[in-house]
């Protein structure tokens, strides 16, 4: 059964504390960055929304994405969008620039992304693997 903070009423799969319940609207994260940006984001959020239940959280400093935990992180900046997912086991194939060990079953991975073209089949499946891996119980 999942948590709801009482507070700022998002959901984890955990009581946890150590969170910020700073409600963000997911429209500040793109005030002042070029219209790629958000063309990557809005590639993104339709294509996983193709995955299943996901439910998109606006935080300060990123938008995380949950099934039931969070599998992908997404940090807006002027020019590009960063994108952050978890895998069962590292990769370290293109586009990945940084892999690390998160916890004993997942792997954390990082990619960086300037054009909606990158948004691509590789990437897709990368991120559908994340999706299945946070949202087992």
């Amino acid at each position: 059964m999942p948590w709801i903070c009482p507070k700022c009423f998002r959901q984890f799969k955990h009581k946890i504390s150590d969170h910020s319940c700073v409600k963000i609207d997911v429209r500040t994260h793109f005030i002042g960055k070029q219209p790629n940006v958000k063309a990557i984001y809005n590639k993104l959020i339709k294509e996983v929304h193709k995955f299943g239940y996901v439910n998109v959280s606006p935080v300060k400093g990123s938008i995380l994405l949950k099934n039931v935990s969070t599998f992908m992180g997404i940090r807006i900046s002027k020019r590009w969008v960063s994108i952050d997912f978890f895998l069962p086991i590292e990769s370290i194939e293109f586009p990945i620039y940084k892999a690390m060990r998160y916890s004993k079953k997942k792997v954390v991975h990082f990619v960086q992304l300037e054009k909606p073209k990158e948004v691509d089949k590789q990437l897709l499946h990368w991120l559908k693997v994340s999706y299945d891996t946070c949202g087992k119980k």
